[in-house]
């Protein structure tokens, strides 16, 4: 690394990963965390800035203003070989960058214990990038929001849902998730 003048050497572009200054280092005012995250490509300016967001970025909660998704468990117990449903199609948040920080259970159809899988991508190509566990008995009903941590996601990402169950048949479990954009 190259410690030369300030004024004699150029601002690094936003994002830069270039590291022959150390204006490279500290970066960009405008420099964000990658999506997805790359070891060593992010400034420290994009480390705070992405911070900031993290705790400031304006929420959004889908879906809004209509029925949350309902998921199906495949049949029998902790059968993981159950569909896959789209939740938030992947025209829905093209804002920024995303993150997801709730994910809302409710109408457990059955006493049972259950996990609901989160994944991004699109249809047959999804990946796991989160994962919740709940359940539902005869003198109790579990409707909350459950608190979740997924990696940051980018503009436009398509998330879905499989839901798996302790029962020996099926289960229906409506979900929706609540987040924050990064801009």
């Amino acid at each position: 690394m190259t410690y030369l003048d300030p004024k004699k050497v150029p601002k690094p572009a936003q994002n830069s990963t270039d590291n022959n200054y150390i204006q490279d280092v500290l970066g960009n005012k405008t420099d964000y965390v990658t999506v997805p995250y790359s070891e060593g490509d992010n400034s420290v300016m994009a480390f705070l800035l992405t911070g900031y967001y993290h705790v400031h970025g304006q929420s959004w909660v889908y879906p809004i203003y209509a029925n949350a998704v309902t998921l199906t468990s495949g049949s029998g117990a902790w059968n993981t070989g159950g569909s896959i449903t789209e939740v938030i199609p992947a025209s829905t948040l093209t804002t920024a960058a995303f993150d997801i920080h709730w994910i809302n259970i409710s109408n457990v159809s059955a006493n049972a214990q259950y996990v609901v899988d989160i994944y991004a991508g699109g249809a047959g190509s999804e990946v796991l990038i989160g994962r919740t566990r709940g359940f539902r008995t005869s003198t109790f009903t579990t409707s909350q929001a459950k608190r979740i941590q997924i990696p940051q996601q980018p503009a436009g990402t398509r998330i879905s849902c499989k839901l798996s169950d302790s029962s020996a048949g099926t289960i229906t479990a409506d979900v929706s998730f609540e987040g924050h954009y990064y801009a």
